[in-house]
């Protein structure tokens, strides 16, 4: 029993050194902003990369499509979103990340969150001959506003 009780134990702490750390986010969204946000990476013609000390800048604009020149990030990190007024002032906006019937029980109905993540990795479409005829970019597609709507 011991020796079970130790592999497990090691085994997680391998699991956890394995896991690989990015870089953690601030999304910064326009005041009063609801709806569908898409982050897309690696854009040629992109937003430049931004940072505040080590975490990534995602700043939404007015139309809730960025195109940053940023690469995807595969790992653990932790993500904050903010709205961000004309002035500059954040207000912190919660992040759901299972929206399920038992959390719509207990949310605050009149309070704005960030929900329904989904992650796109790069795909294409290649034809008979090698030719690629569609390429999607890696993004990250997410809703903000309030979930009983």
């Amino acid at each position: 029993m011991k020796i079970i009780k130790h592999l497990s134990i090691l085994l997680s702490l391998v699991l956890f050194i394995n896991c690989s750390k990015t870089k953690n986010t601030v999304t910064l969204i326009p005041e009063g902003y609801t709806g569908t946000i898409r982050i897309l990476f690696d854009q040629k013609n992109g937003n430049d990369k931004k940072y505040e000390g080590e975490k990534r800048i995602y700043e939404i604009p007015e139309k809730g499509i960025l195109k940053t020149k940023f690469s995807p990030q595969f790992g653990y990190h932790f993500p904050e979103y903010y709205y961000v007024s004309k002035n500059g002032k954040r207000t912190k906006i919660e992040r759901i990340s299972d929206l399920n019937k038992s959390i719509l029980d207990t949310i605050d109905k009149n309070k704005v969150y960030a929900y329904r993540f989904m992650f796109g990795g790069e795909a294409v479409r290649v034809d008979s001959l090698g030719n690629v005829t569609e390429k999607k970019e890696s993004e990250i597609i997410f809703t903000v506003g309030k979930p009983r709507e």
